[in-house]
This record gives C-alpha cells, sequence and structure tokens, in this order.
C-alpha cells in the first residue's frame, strides 16, 4: 500500500492536486466562468444538469468554496416538509422560539407576577437574513430525490426568494419526465441552466497525467486511456481507479493492465449495487411461472432480464442506448434468438415500473422514448466488473 496515493486521488472529496478544468460545450467559456456569471446575476436561479457522479458538486465547491456553500440533498426533503426549516437546522438556526410576557398585579401589602412562555416558529425571513449577511449560497445537490410534491413547493419557494437576493444552484439529472425546474412556468425566464456534458477520454487522461506526476510515477499513455475509458465519462471513477493501484498490496510504481484490472475489481468491491442487480435480474413476479433461457454465445443461460444486464455491461460503455442499439447488442450475444423488439422494450418498461416503487439507491436506469439512460455510471461500471 502506497498511501501517498490518498493524498494525491481524492475520489470522495475535492480534489486539489487533481482538479481538471473543462471548456463548456459550444462556448470558449469554462464551466467555472460560466457557474460565476450566473451567480453574479441576481433574481435567477442557476440549474446545473448533467449525469450522475460527473463532477457537478465539486464544480460549485471550486466555484463558490466550502466554507460559502450550504449543500443539501433532494433525500434531505424525504422527511422534512418545511423547506424553510429543514435549512434552518442545517446551518444550525432555530425555527422555534420563546417568548415570555409577565404580568403583575398589585395590592397594599404584597406584589404578585407571573410570567407566562410562549413557543412561536420564526419565519422564513431569518434564514434568508442569514444566507445574505454571510454571503452563503444554497447548494440543492439531487434535487430529483426530493418527494415530486416537494419539488414543486421548493421551486415555487426559491422562485420567490431569488428576487430577494437569495442566492441558490439546483443540481439535477437530465432526463428526469417531472423536471419541477425547467417545467414551471413560475420560472419562465429566471433560470440559468449549465448542462454539464459527460468527460471525454482526453479529459479524465488528465486526472491520471497530473496525479502521476504528483507522485513521480511513469506510466504509459495507454494504461491511462484504458483507465479514462472504463471510468465512464466519470471524473470519481477515474479518481477511484487511480487510488486503488496505490492501495493495492505489492509495488505500485509498476502498472500493468494487470494492475488496472485488479484496480478496477477493487474498486467495485464497496460499492452498494449487489441488492440492485439481484432486484433487475429477478424483474417483476411471475406468480410461479418459469421464464425463458436463452444460451449466450459464451456458454451461459439467461433469462430476458439477466440478457438485458448482460448488454448493458458489454463493450463500449455507453451511458445512453437506443432500442435498436440494445437489440443490435443482443443479436451480437444471443444467434438466431427469435427475441422480438416488443419483447425488450415490455420487459424495460417492467424495469421502470420495478424501479420507480424503491428507494434513490435504485434509480440507477431510466426507460424513456425508446431510449434506456444509465443514470448511475457507478452502477454501470459495477456491472461491467461484477455482474455474473
Amino acid at each position: 500500500m502506497d498511501k501517498r496515493f490518498s493524498v494525491v486521488f481524492k475520489p470522495g472529496t475535492y480534489p486539489q492536486m487533481t482538479y481538471v478544468s473543462r471548456e463548456s460545450k459550444g462556448t470558449k467559456y469554462t464551466y467555472e466562468e460560466r457557474l460565476q456569471q450566473s451567480l453574479a446575476i441576481d433574481g435567477y436561479l442557476t440549474y446545473i444538469v448533467g449525469p450522475s457522479k460527473i463532477g457537478k458538486t465539486v464544480l460549485c465547491e471550486k466555484v463558490i468554496g466550502a466554507a460559502n456553500m450550504v449543500c443539501m440533498s433532494g433525500n434531505d426533503f424525504s422527511k422534512e416538509k418545511d423547506f424553510w426549516s429543514g435549512i434552518g437546522k442545517k446551518v444550525g438556526i432555530s425555527m422555534e422560539a420563546a417568548v415570555s410576557e409577565k404580568s403583575a398585579a398589585f395590592s397594599d401589602k404584597e406584589q404578585k407576577s407571573m410570567t407566562v412562555t410562549k413557543n412561536y416558529f420564526v419565519t422564513k425571513d431569518r434564514v434568508i437574513d442569514y444566507f445574505k449577511e454571510n454571503e452563503k449560497v444554497l447548494v440543492l445537490d439531487d434535487f430529483h430525490y426530493a418527494p415530486s410534491e416537494m419539488q414543486y413547493d421548493i421551486a415555487c419557494q426559491l422562485k420567490e426568494v431569488i428576487r430577494m437576493g437569495f442566492k441558490a444552484v439546483v443540481v439535477s439529472l437530465p432526463y428526469r419526465s417531472d423536471d419541477a425546474i425547467r417545467l414551471n412556468p413560475d420560472l419562465t425566464g429566471r433560470i440559468l441552466v449549465i448542462e454539464i456534458d459527460p468527460w471525454k477520454t482526453e479529459e479524465l487522461e488528465q486526472i491520471a497525467q497530473k496525479g502521476f506526476k504528483e507522485l513521480q510515477i511513469e506510466i504509459d499513455d495507454s494504461l491511462i486511456t484504458r483507465m479514462a475509458k472504463e471510468s465512464i465519462h466519470s471524473p470519481q471513477l477515474m479518481q477511484s481507479i487511480c487510488l486503488n493501484i496505490g492501495l493495492l498490496p505489492g509495488n505500485s510504481t509498476e502498472i500493468t493492465d494487470e494492475t488496472i484490472e485488479e484496480s478496477c475489481s477493487f474498486t467495485c468491491m464497496n460499492l452498494p449495487y449487489g441488492d440492485v442487480v439481484r432486484v433487475l435480474k429477478a424483474g417483476p413476479s411471475t406468480r410461479g411461472q418459469q421464464r425463458i433461457q436463452y444460451t449466450l454465445t459464451d456458454g451461459s443461460k439467461k433469462d430476458i432480464y439477466g440478457l438485458v444486464l448482460k448488454v448493458l455491461s458489454d463493450n463500449p460503455p455507453l451511458i445512453e442506448l437506443s432500442i435498436e442499439e440494445l437489440m443490435e447488442r443482443i443479436r451480437n450475444n444471443v444467434s438466431g434468438n427469435g427475441i422480438t423488439t416488443k419483447k425488450i422494450r415490455d420487459s424495460l418498461k417492467n424495469w421502470q415500473k420495478l424501479l420507480d416503487t424503491l428507494g434513490s439507491l435504485y434509480q440507477v436506469l431510466e426507460w424513456k422514448d425508446d431510449m434506456i439512460h444509465v443514470l448511475d455510471n457507478m452502477f454501470l461500471f459495477y456491472i461491467r466488473w461484477k455482474l455474473e
């Protein structure tokens, strides 16, 4: 184990030594410059949209600074019914206060007094004042995880307070059919959208190039390219693969293809997708009926749900696949199979219905408009290295 790697590569926190700045697609400006511009405009809500594990929160930390960010998740509002009390608790402001009133009664011989204490709720104005006085910015991460009815309420609340100088950034995934921000007519013309594109291979390569230079370790360019491709557009995964090379037993300065494969497998060990895979493999209840088993070209046998998982994990790793691309991959895995496009569509609809009933961990895929979107790059990485 080489502990120097954990100083250089930071998959779970701000990567000081390996931060890579990227240009926003179609512009000559970096994402940092676009976020700075957006936050400088009063009366507008900043909406950052991009795939999972792509560096949206790290971008906010780079521009806003950890000390000025108040970061909350959509999950925080799954139990918290009041938006402002949730934020108040986060920054340590009590949303309840007590006030005492004293009354006195007098006579010739004695004086009596009585104190009555009443509780009341502090208004959201106190939270807004705190943010403005302390130059804080609310970063509402994983907004899509908030309950749908809460999403609309939050959008309405933010629409009102951004006019008062309150600064907020909402971070979410693309492809959401229930987009409470962009589909809210009250926010039309008051949103500045920053769409974060998936990382290119050469951009991910810069993470390794910077990091191994800091470690004074020489590594072949082809190995860096392989790590970048296995990272599936995710800087967090690239950081993890690089980090785990140093955490493996043995000599971490001699890096080979086998080292990278071992690091990828090691990276999967603590990822929490085992139950997700079991649920997807099982699919909806068959009420005792046996599913058809298909024989794949590698000799294994899988039912329709196991087959779709298998083709999702095939090369090249893609976070979007059309129904035509899925069918092509199925034909490459099962010759003369007789599997129809309708059967695949129906199976994906069943998956979507199943996932919609489960918690946020299970929201790894979305089937919409004849496209399957992988919402969590880590999940795709997991099934590439752990799927049996």
